[in-house]
């Protein structure tokens, strides 16, 4: 029906720099801790907890072992809003986490695409149960009009390919400190790190596509492709190599299989 992404992170001290997903993140724990930020809110995520990031939301997170266990294991799976549909799965009504032991330690043995969707059918609607609406926020969260605005000339600006704050800040016609003060605020992250996380936020999708991975490098404003490379990696857990191998993989598998309709 849809791809549905997993990746396994069990590096001790990887870390990511504010990013997002336009696909449903849902993870799980199964050795270790993960110090997260999502949506500017920190959260301390250990061994034994499930976590549900909405999509398009900014987060972070940091990789540690526990003094109980010298090892780290989580599991990440992206789920396309569609599938849920599909699969008539209501998701969560917020990104957070929730204490399921068991459905974590079953994580581990994720290993087809079978035993991914049997677990999604569970874990979500426990997330789904637990993470219910908050109460209405106050007036003060809510942008104004003039923020607002300001927002979608960022977008713009950015959609258009600019890559520096100074850039950014002329584009909008306002100064380098409103820009860092708005966008701290409304979208948790400081101007050169939004400005860095679209780019390689672009960048995924450039690979996936099929696109050289120096010329990649290039487009998205890296000094080389080692500097790329290493950006990438520290953001998403990976390299771009260990995504075109994975798609390969993944496009490997989907030939193989006897045709279904």
């Amino acid at each position: 029906m849809f791809d549905l992404e997993q990746v396994r992170h069990h590096q001790h001290g990887q870390e990511w720099v504010p990013h997002w997903h336009e696909e449903w993140t849902f993870g799980a724990v199964v050795e270790g801790e993960c110090l997260s930020s999502v949506a500017g809110h920190s959260i301390l995520v250990r061994a034994g907890d499930l976590v549900a990031i909405a999509p398009g939301i900014v987060h972070t997170g940091a990789l540690t072992a526990r003094p109980d266990s010298a090892s780290v294991l989580v599991v990440m799976l992206y789920v396309p809003g569609a599938w849920l549909e599909q699969t008539g799965i209501t998701g969560p009504a917020r990104s957070g986490s929730i204490q399921a032991p068991a459905l974590a330690r079953e994580a581990r043995h994720l290993s087809s695409p079978e035993t991914v969707q049997a677990w999604l059918r569970r874990a979500v609607p426990a997330l789904a149960q637990a993470l219910q609406p908050q109460p209405c926020a106050s007036a003060e969260a809510i942008p104004t009009d003039t923020v607002r605005a300001l927002l979608e000339r960022v977008q713009s600006a950015i959609l258009g390919g600019e890559q520096t704050v100074s850039g950014l800040a002329s584009q909008c016609g306002v100064s380098r400190e409103r820009i860092h003060r708005v966008l701290k605020q409304w979208i948790g992250m400081a101007p050169a790190d939004y400005l860095r996380a679209v780019r390689l936020h672009r960048a995924k999708h450039m690979v996936l596509s099929g696109e050289p991975v120096a010329s990649v490098a290039v487009d998205c404003g890296f000094a080389d492709q080692a500097h790329f490379t290493r950006w990438f990696r520290r953001t998403l857990g990976y390299t771009p190599g260990d995504l075109i191998q994975a798609s390969l993989q993944q496009a490997a598998t989907h030939r193989g299989r006897p045709d279904q309709g």
